[in-house]
Order: structure tokens, then sequence, then C-alpha cells
């Protein structure tokens, strides 16, 4: 929640744009009563002292439950109640507490403190206590009386003390999580300073900030947005109205289809629903029904499709972006598990949904890749809206909607493979999907990635599919884009060394296949015994430079040198010491990277694509005089010969020349293939994930200062 992804808003401004409805007028009362809540914020025993936050929290819940039930028409009407959570998390191992939250009153078992919780200390405090409930916060306060502590300014400005950035942090995952639990297109915050508030408004674009309300002198605007707050829809509020809590004979009847399962699928169907059935009311992870448009090539779907889902397989720490959630499904049509997948797509000119792609790879009969069984653009269409608000002559914000599609597999992650011998089959097979759509469909993935190859099987044996196909481009298209976007495509640790280093170089398939290497660069180091393993500080860095540093030049994201320097050099950088089918794997591919980079012009890259560099001039062309040459006598025949050729495929006095082998599939092809005709190989050969070699290496530190800690989930992302 830093710049630019934030934006500022007069008061007025934010409230006629934000939260709709009339203008409710408000009762010489409530002003009164509002006055004195928060004078009590600014009470102490000497000038400029506070009183502690918790005195607040009772008269924040009285204020705005009395103003939204004024908005829905009289006492009691809202069905929305505000509580004071700020010392009763959702379970014991994680104490993460709202100051204040607004619920539904219809949630009153899933907030409601449990007999043995422990009660305020204040007594004023008992009749608004409430848990702390991600999954069904409707909106959150944040409430601070440290100065230094003040999040915002009285402009909605972003304050830049330690503590401040630190009370942002905290706001910012307060709202990550709650979008990540529930199905909301956009959220309502409160950060309230002493007796000052600002309201947010965050979506899948940014957060737009209102100005800050002075509580004792203007508490007619407080008021204003909580009545309106209590008599606004559902969607309004920023529900997905195409997502339903499930009924308990739906949820009962995916129970049973649950039993039935077996294999390795079941435990990730276990996983997704588990939560739920045990704790019901109180879940952490309800279960919900989603509509999916249907396939439009399939008679037999005639309209939205119905399937549901619980806690996510996989979801998105990001507040911003694609914010994409992957969650094991139930079909309630067909009676059985598949996969969905929940994300906001670029709105973009001459842009294609995901669901458009994997329709335009299936007629082009490209293997390897997921089977799509429906998916869409969400309906009634879900757009973020807080793009408009930016100044676009300074930031050029693209608007994002909402998609849903389904696929047949549930896969297993690919850091789940077994051996090195299971990864490379699998690797193998997603390689063949990206050939595939190369060669048939003249599409480039653009996001090879660790989390975007699945393991499925065929009988006993692994297979690779290639999914996640959102920021795929056309041959076409990349030849047409000019790569000027400083949020360039792909996972930053797999993306390739020219990618890193030259922001501004047109994208190439051998991007892409690059990245396939740096796949095997990764488990090689995280789940594998190998050579720096024994010194954790020069391990730390290695893993640092390679997949990890990230800094800001000019308007472009660069990073560590050290990927091109050792490839360049055809040195993974570390030597494994243990299964030597897979060293010997890792050699041939840093081989073939070194003979790459032999025919790369680093000299023209700076050029041309550094992001300190300027535009080359426009080229002109006009004939010169052709100089006599005489080459050496056993050149002699190759200097005469076409250049294309003696590039691609001529000797020269026995030595093959360099070829930039990672301009086709072929090299890898061959190493992979190569590989697995070995029948011996290591079967226990990767450590179980609790000794994941990343694990307890010091939190590496991305761009604008973001820390990421090694060995969890983010560590890709």
């Amino acid at each position: 929640m830093e710049d630019p992804q934030v934006t500022q808003l007069s008061y007025a401004q934010f409230l006629a744009m934000c939260v709709p409805g009339e203008t409710i007028k408000i009762s010489d009362k409530l002003e009164a009563d509002c006055r004195t809540v928060f004078n009590s914020a600014a009470s102490g025993k000497r000038e400029n002292q506070v009183g502690r936050e918790e005195e607040l929290y009772p008269g924040i819940c009285y204020m705005v439950k009395q103003a939204m039930d004024h908005g829905a028409g009289g006492p009691g009407l809202s069905e929305l109640i505000a509580k004071d959570t700020a010392h009763w998390p959702e379970s014991g191992s994680d104490r993460r507490c709202f100051d204040c939250s607004i619920y539904n009153e219809s949630d009153e078992d899933a907030y409601t403190l449990d007999d043995e919780q422990e009660q305020p200390k204040i007594k004023d405090r008992a009749p608004y206590i409430g848990r702390t409930l991600f999954s069904r916060a409707v909106m959150p306060f944040e409430v601070k009386n440290d100065p230094k502590k003040r999040p915002f300014g009285d402009s909605g400005e972003l304050l830049q003390t330690q503590e401040a950035r630190m009370t942002r942090g905290q706001i910012a995952e307060y709202a990550a999580e709650i979008l990540s639990r529930q199905h909301r297109s956009h959220l309502f915050f409160a950060s309230v300073f002493q007796y000052k508030v600002n309201f947010l408004y965050i979506d899948r674009v940014s957060t737009v900030i209102s100005e800050s309300i002075d509580c004792q002198k203007q508490p007619k605007e407080f008021l204003q947005f909580f009545c309106r707050l209590g008599s606004m829809t559902r969607e309004q509020l920023g529900y997905d109205p195409t997502a339903t809590p499930a009924s308990i004979k739906e949820i009962e009847v995916m129970r049973q289809r649950a039993l039935r399962m077996d294999g390795y699928q079941k435990t990730y169907v276990d996983s997704a629903i588990s939560d739920a059935l045990e704790q019901k009311e109180k879940s952490l992870w309800p279960i919900y029904k989603l509509l999916v448009p249907p396939n439009i090539k399939d008679p037999q779907q005639i309209g939205p499709q119905a399937f549901l889902v619980g806690k996510p397989r996989s979801c998105s720490s990001s507040l911003t972006g694609r914010s994409t959630k992957g969650f094991v499904a139930y079909d309630v049509r067909k009676d059985e598990f598949v996969f969905l997948k929940d994300s906001w797509r670029a709105d973009i000119p001459r842009g294609r949904s995901e669901s458009d792609v994997y329709l335009m790879l299936q007629a082009a009969k490209v293997d390897n890749i997921a089977t799509f069984r429906c998916g869409g653009d969400v309906e009634p269409r879900q757009r973020t809206k807080s793009q408009k608000y930016f100044n676009t002559e300074t930031v050029d914000f693209i608007a994002r909607i909402h998609h849903r599609l389904v696929i047949e597999e549930i896969g297993k992650p690919l850091d789940d493979y077994e051996s090195a011998h299971e990864l490379t089959q699998v690797m193998y097979g997603a390689l063949k999907g990206h050939w595939s759509a190369y060669k048939n469909a003249e599409v480039l993935h653009r996001d090879i990635s660790d989390g975007n190859i699945l393991i499925t099987y065929q009988g006993d044996e692994p297979r690779g599919i290639l999914i996640d196909w959102d920021l795929c481009k056309t041959m076409g298209e990349i030849a047409e884009q000019k790569a000027s976007n400083t949020n360039r495509s792909g996972t930053w640790p797999f993306l390739s060394a020219l990618r890193i280093l030259y922001p501004r170089k047109p994208y190439e398939v051998a991007d892409d296949i690059e990245s396939f290497v740096h796949i095997y660069l990764w488990f090689a180091a995280r789940f594998h015994g190998h050579t720096l393993t024994g010194n954790r500080d020069n391990f730390a860095t290695y893993v640092n430079d390679m997949f990890f540093q990230c800094c800001k030049e000019q308007d472009f994201y660069v990073g560590s040198s050290r990927k091109l320097s050792q490839l360049q050099a055809g040195n993974a950088g570390f030597a494994l010491t243990g299964n030597t089918n897979l060293a010997s794997l890792i050699d041939e591919l840093m081989k073939v990277c070194k003979e790459h980079y032999a025919c790369v012009d680093i000299k023209s890259m700076n050029e041309h694509y550094a992001p300190t560099c300027r535009p080359p001039a426009e080229q002109q062309t006009a004939k010169v005089k052709v100089p006599k040459l005489s080459p050496p006598p056993e050149f002699a025949e190759a200097f005469a010969a076409n250049v294309a050729e003696t590039a691609s495929a001529h000797t020269v006095a026995g030595v093959p020349s360099p070829q930039r082998t990672l301009d086709n599939h072929g090299a890898l092809f061959r190493a992979l293939g190569l590989a697995l005709k070995n029948d011996i190989w290591v079967i226990n050969d990767k450590l179980p994930k609790e000794k994941d070699n990343f694990v307890g290496l010091p939190a590496v530190t991305m761009t604008e200062g973001r820390s990421i800690v090694l060995g969890t989930s983010e560590n890709t992302r």
C-alpha cells in the first residue's frame, strides 16, 4: 500500500464515487453523541496526551451501529453490526485481530465469543465484543492513537515514519487476507487516528484514500458514510453476486462424493473442504457455490455452471494484480471434483481471456495442456473502478475484469515431485506442451514457472501439463508489442537472464525455454544436496542473486547480473552431491545455455535495451564499397559460404560454430531425453519439504523493501 498504488480524494469525491446513495439527514442527537465519543480519543492527564485505544472501541461500535440503523430507516433495521474485536483472534495460532469490524448480524454464531474466552477488562467494551473472523468481516477498522503510527495524513497522503509504514503494512495484510477468504470485488476499510478518520476503497487495481474527517468538528461527515453503508446492497458492499454460501444439502452431497475419492487427489480434496466441515459456522474457509460461464463449444452446457469451493489450494498474497486463487472444486452437475481458477485479468485492447486461449489451443490440437471444461468473464460483468480516480497523465492503471475457468485435472503441484526422475519426466511433458503451442498455435506462454506446471498421471506414469495461459501472446502480437512495460510478464525467479537485465528487449521464444532451466536450478537448490548447503551465508547470497534480487532503475525493475554470468560460464553455481543423473542433466543444461549465450551480443544489448540507455536512432542504409579481405587459407571455404548457414550448421577447422541453442526446443528435448534413457536413477534423492534448503535462510528483500521468507508459498510470487 505505497505509491503509486494509492490515490487521494476529497471526502466529497470519495463519497460520491465509492459510496452510492442519497444524502441522509443526520439528527442533532447523533451529531452530539458522535462528538462525545471522539472527544474521549483526545482525553489525557496533560495536553497532547491521548487515551488508550481500547477506550475508543466501544464508542466507535456504538456510533457506527447507530448511523447504519439510521440510514436503513430506524433503530435495529440495518442488517449490519459493529463489533470490538481487538483482543479476540479467530484461532489460537493466529494472533491477528482487527480493532473493530462490521459484520452481518446473521453471522452472530460465527463472531460470538466462546464461553471460555477471556472477557474484556474495560466494562464498557462488554456489549460489543466479538471475534476477529476474516471470512465474515464486512469492513474492518484499524485504530491508532500514537502520532508516529498514524498511516495517513489529513489529505490522505502517506506519512513516512517507520511506524506509519508498518501500520499501512498491517492494513494491507488484513485487506489481502479478507479478499483471499471472501469472494469480493472490493473492500472498504477505516483508519482511525484519535478523532480523525480516513476511509479506504480497495480493489484489484489500487487503493483510494479519502481525506481525513475530524469527527469532533465534522461528525456529520463521519455519520453520513455509515448511514449510506447501512442501506447499501451486498453487491455495493463488494460481495460477488455469483458466489453464495452453499446449502447444507449441497455440502452433504459433496462430502459423500469426497468420501469415495482415493489416490493423491483425495489429499487435495480433503484439504479444500475439511475446515468447513469440521468448524461449520466458525469456519475459516466456508463452502461457497460459484457460478462459472459455460463452455460455448459444449452444447450440453446451458447457462452458468455451479461449483462448490472451500479453502483455495493456491492464493496470491498481493492486494493488486491478477489475484489468482486456485480451488479444488466440486462440479454440482457432473458429481465430480475438478480444478477452478479465479482471477482478475487485465482489460486491455485486443486482450483475450484465458478461457478464449484454451479454446484456441484445443482447436489447434495442442498437447500436454490442461483440459478446459468451462469458463469466461464472470456475469454480470465485474470490472474494477479505482483506476478511474487516478491522474492518467502521470499514472496509467489498467482496469481488471473478473474471470473464472475450470479445468478437469486436479494435478499435483510441481514441488510435490517425488524424485528427480519424476521431475524430469514431468518437465519433459511440460516442454512438449510448450513446443506444441508454439508450433501448432504460434503462441508463447510467457510465464513458465514452478506454479504453472502440474503433475498428472496416466496409469502409474507421471505426466507434466502446462497451465495458466493468461499471460500468453501469439507471435504476431509479440512482434507488434513495444517492450516498455515496467511490470513485465512472468514470475521473477524464473525470468531469463536477459529479461531481468534488459527490460526493453523484445520477448523471444528463448526467454520461455530458458525458464525451464531455471526451474531445474530452483528445485536442485531447494530439495537436493549440494556444495552450498554447508555455507548458509554463501547459499543465501546465491539464492538472492539468482532468483530474487530486484531494484528499480529509471522506470524499470532490474535484477542481478549473476544469472547472466552463471549461464555464460555454463556453471550452475553449485555442484550436486547426490544423484549423478540429475547432476549430469544440469551440467548438460548449463552447456546448452553457455553455447546460446556465446552468440548473444551483450554489448548490443547494453546499447539498445538496458534501462538507462536511450532508444537507438532510426537506422539509415546506404551502398558502400566492399573492401578486399584475405582470410587465412583454412578459413577460406567457411568465409565464402553463406553467413546464415555458417552460423547455424557449418564447422570451421573442425570446431562446431556456436548456436543460439535456446531459440528452439531441440537442445532441451535432447538433454531431457538422454537423461531419461538412463534406467538407473536414485529414487529417494529429494529432501522432504520440512528440510527444504531454503527454510531458515535470511529473508530476501525485493524491490521497494518487500521482504519474502524463503521456503514458503510466497517465495515465487
